[in-house]
């Protein structure tokens, strides 16, 4: 058991995995795409499409998931539930701080340290505080990357790579690498495209704390639709990695929340 929970704080580690997904919050009436001037770049696009595309997207005020996990052999367990008004950056995140407790951080993406975390309702203050934002704000790059990343391929800083070696008749295959941003920016990750559907079957990724390790690899399974008032978006509440599986589930894609959820000090979600 020690062996698993030790590969599950590597894996709620891989963070960074390009931008912060809370830097395009702010912008989402205004963001627009990079130029296309690649093979690569035109992959990325399809694999964006395959998940609904910019618009669709941007058109998602709130975001609410659950992210957990499960043993080959055992149960799902939750390990955090996400709240996110995308048009603010407003963020609500529960997680258990041990058996019978949970914290509860009620921040903002683009300036965390100025949030608010309550342990059972109770306030921390100093030291206490400080690190569980910086907890809470990390699961929230981790966490939300695990669920978007087919929808920040195109995002700045990331860099794109056709790997004509790996691709065949059914995936197209991307390298991406990061200039300077997310937590872990020398990270790599390998994108498996299927080329009929533009969505991601897979992906495998080396972490900048290992560069030398072989590729680990998760299918993304369990692919939900989710309509907006700009189209659908596609996304997968599974990612099966043989001795593992990690979900990003409880899913809703909506206009309207509960706004007392970014203010109640309990747990909510």
């Amino acid at each position: 058991m020690k062996i698993f929970y030790s590969l599950l704080t590597a894996l709620l580690l891989v963070g960074a995995l390009g931008c912060e997904p809370g830097q395009d919050a702010a912008e989402a009436e205004t963001r627009t795409l990079p130029p296309l001037t690649s093979h690569a770049d035109s992959v990325a696009m399809r694999l964006m499409e395959g998940h609904g595309g910019l618009a669709p997207w941007d058109a998602v005020h709130f975001l609410r998931f659950d992210f957990g996990f499960a043993p080959a052999d055992g149960e799902k367990q939750v390990r955090a539930r996400h709240l996110w008004d995308r048009r603010t950056g407003r963020y609500r995140l529960e997680w258990a701080g041990g058996t019978d407790t949970t914290y509860v951080a009620l921040f903002d993406v683009s300036t965390p340290d100025s949030g608010r975390v309550y342990l059972d309702g109770t306030p921390l203050e100093g030291e206490a505080k400080k690190v569980r934002l910086q907890q809470a704000h990390q699961r929230f790059i981790n966490d939300t990357y695990w669920l978007l990343a087919p929808l920040k391929v195109l995002d700045e800083g990331v860099t794109r790579e056709y790997v004509d070696d790996s691709s065949d008749a059914a995936t197209d295959v991307l390298h991406l690498a990061f200039q300077n941003v997310g937590l872990t920016p020398g990270d790599q990750y390998w994108l498996y495209v299927d080329k009929d559907t533009g969505r991601l079957r897979r992906w495998a990724y080396v972490l900048q704390g290992n560069p030398d390790a072989a590729p680990r690899s998760y299918d993304w399974a369990g692919y939900e639709e989710f309509p907006t008032a700009a189209g659908p978006v596609a996304l997968a509440t599974r990612k099966e990695g043989g001795t593992v599986t990690l979900y990003t589930d409880n899913l809703a894609l909506t206009n309207e929340v509960d706004e007392t959820l970014f203010a109640e000090p309990t747990p909510q979600l």
